[in-house]
This record gives structure tokens, sequence and C-alpha cells, in this order.
């Protein structure tokens, strides 16, 4: 009868203790995903969650209380902390190095003025005003000029059935009439401006991280979509439909849009579209 009892009292403080940690877990993941939305992502030239910076940047033009981190890291794979937090008045910034074997491992703090975003068709900088150290001003610099890269090449299929194809590898484009018949332009090249333009989204949209689509729509007709991506020594491959509501579905429709958009300002472009 006392082994019984002892043996239901430790089953209940196990389940006590189960019961706490699992809140604490839950607390732990709930904060996790709170600052991983308001966390940008710079790992080697690929980012992640930018619009996160532009929406800092507008904050602190109007007025608006925000915080956010940008996480660096190094070639080491050590991050290297950024934080923004703005007042309504003062802007702070605080870069901690601490968790970088190679660096000062240091905390440092200064007041700025503002934060502004400077964007051209071959670079995006962020730049901080108003800093005591000149040497922090440019917080985060984006190259998207297509000239920098060995090579550079896509290939995207589009529409109901991937009727359409733009394809700079092999200079072709095909174009699906609303008639039935298909335009064919070989030849078609992009001019440099209009190329850096689609790079530039390509970037800033992280093509070059893992991404979640789906292909399995259902409604008949649906567009659907192929990208092939050829940078350097390196291909990406990404099939999805109209169907795909997720973020990367999303965000990958609104590129097929852009490029598209592009397009339709190319002089090779059939005027019968």
């Amino acid at each position: 009868m006392v082994l019984l009892k002892k043996s239901l009292g430790v089953i209940f403080l196990a389940s006590i203790l189960l019961f706490l940690n699992g809140c604490r877990s839950d607390d732990q993941t709930q904060n996790k995903e709170t600052f991983a939305a308001n966390e940008i992502i710079d790992m080697h030239g690929q980012t992640e969650n930018l619009e996160r910076l532009d929406t800092f940047v507008n904050n602190v033009q109007s007025g608006v209380e925000d915080e956010v981190e940008l996480v660096r890291y190094t070639t080491e794979g050590a991050p290297i902390l950024h934080n923004l937090k703005y007042s309504g008045s003062t802007l702070t910034f605080t870069l901690d190095t601490t968790k970088d074997a190679y660096g000062n491992g240091g905390v440092t703090s200064y007041d700025c003025n503002s934060i502004r975003k400077e964007e051209s068709n071959i670079e995006t900088k962020y730049v901080l005003e108003g800093c005591p150290n000149s040497q922090i001003n440019e917080l985060l610099y984006i190259s998207h000029d297509v000239e920098k890269e060995d090579y550079f090449a896509f290939q995207l299929n589009y529409g109901v059935g991937q009727r359409n194809e733009i394809n700079t590898k092999e200079e072709k484009l095909s174009i699906y009439l609303e008639d039935g018949q298909t335009v064919t332009v070989s030849d078609f090249q992009f001019s440099k401006e209009e190329m850096n333009n689609i790079y530039r989204r390509m970037i800033l949209g992280s093509y070059l991280k893992q991404k979640i689509l789906s292909n399995s729509c259902k409604q008949e007709p649906h567009e659907s979509y192929e990208l092939k991506v050829w940078i350097n020594s390196a291909t990406k491959h990404y099939e999805w439909d109209e169907c795909d509501q997720n973020k990367d579905g999303q965000e990958m429709t609104e590129l097929v849009r852009e490029i598209v958009k592009i397009l339709e300002g190319n002089s090779s472009y059939p005027a019968a579209a």
C-alpha cells in the first residue's frame, strides 16, 4: 500500500513537471515566432524578410515606434546582430558581435537621426543617417547587377498549360494568343536594364532560398508555372500553380507577374498578344 502511494506520488509529480515544461515550451515557441517576424536575415548576399525592414523604414519616417533586428552572418557562420529601435523620436542602433569568435566580441549602441532606403537598377542600400560613427552608416547593401555575375539566365513557362515561355538561355520567346495561335520570337533578348530589373526582383524575393511550393490545383482551367534559373555554376528549379496561397507561392506568383510586366514593355513582345 505504501509502495502504491509512492508510485502514485511519483506519477503525479512527473505529470506536473511535464505540464509545466509544455507550457514553457509553448511560451518559448511563441516568443521565437514573434522574434522571427521582426528579424531580417542577410546570409552572404541572400536576404529574407526584407519587407520587414521596408516597413521599419516607413515607420521611422512616419514617426511610428518600431523595432527590428538585422542578422548578418559571417563567412564562418557566426551571427552579427544589428538591432534597430525607434522610440518615435530617437533611432537607436545596437551592434552585437559577441557571437563572432573572430571579432571584437562587444556590444555598442549609437543614437542616429533616421534611416532611408536608396534604390537603383543595380543596387539597393539601407542607410542610417546622423550616426556619430560614419562607419556604420551603410546598414545593408544588396547588389543586383547582372554584369557582376559570371553567368545568369532563366527559363519561365507560365499560363494555362504553361503555353508561354521566356527562355533567355536559348534566346527564345513563345506567346500563346487568344485566337489559339502561338507566336515565337527567335534571337529574343532583354535589354541590360530589363535583365537587371528582373535579377533585382529575384534577389529581393530570395529566389535562392528553399521554397515550399505546391502544384496540386484542382480547379480547371488553372495557370501553372515552372521557373529555372542558372546563376554562375548553380541551377534552381521551381514548379507551382495559381492555387498555391502559401507565402512562398504568392511571392513566386508575384515574381512571374513582374517578369511578364517587364516582358510586355520589350520591343519584341508580340503586338497581337
